[in-house]
């Protein structure tokens, strides 16, 4: 297949394809064959623009999705937060914890992953931070992050030893529980 051909079919690949196909690219710059470098540097310019193209998309579907959930509840704000960007293995492993362990604490939920004993928090605010455009007007009051964006999804509340006591909020483990993350129970 030509270099012509290849480029043509991009759409067709699927990311991993198309990042296979850029690592190649970059592998045949560093050699000695002109044509190989020729079609090599074709081909990372149509990978760069189709990419480009896909973020233009992916940026305007974003925004129509935001704009549709003006007035929405705050358990469909959930679910279209990780609907449309979908936790990864890291997200999962976070939420999952806190599904299962409501009233835990930082140190405990974090050890129970297999954590540093102050790390679930950061962890778990910055999925919420990720998200925040599609959660933001769930709790106008906790836009300053020295309040934390963690507050978007889950509620604390002060144990009998003043520490920090993290728990899902319902509207959240509603959406979750939609989207297939459900706590063990």
């Amino acid at each position: 297949m030509n270099i012509e051909q290849t480029i043509a079919r991009i759409p067709e690949f699927t990311s991993q394809q198309r990042h296979t196909m850029r690592a190649n690219a970059v592998m045949k710059l560093a050699g000695t064959d002109g044509k190989w470098i020729k079609d090599a540097q074709a081909l990372i310019t149509a990978l760069d623009e189709f990419d480009s193209g896909q973020e233009r998309t992916h940026s305007a579907a974003k925004l129509k999705r935001i704009s549709e959930l003006e007035g929405k509840t705050a358990s469909e704000r959930v679910f279209a937060a990780f609907e449309l960007d979908h936790p990864s293995e890291t997200d999962e492993k976070l939420i999952r914890v806190l599904l299962d362990n409501p009233g835990s604490t930082c140190a405990e939920l974090s050890v129970r992953i297999g954590w540093h004993p102050q790390t679930w928090d950061m962890g778990f605010g910055s999925l919420c931070s990720q998200r925040m455009e599609y959660l933001w007007p769930l709790e106008p009051l906790v836009r300053e992050e020295k309040k934390g964006f963690i507050r978007f999804l889950t509620i604390q509340q002060r144990g009998d030893d003043e520490s920090i006591r993290y728990t899902m909020k319902p509207e959240a483990v509603d959406a979750l529980a939609r989207l297939g993350l459900r706590a063990k129970r």
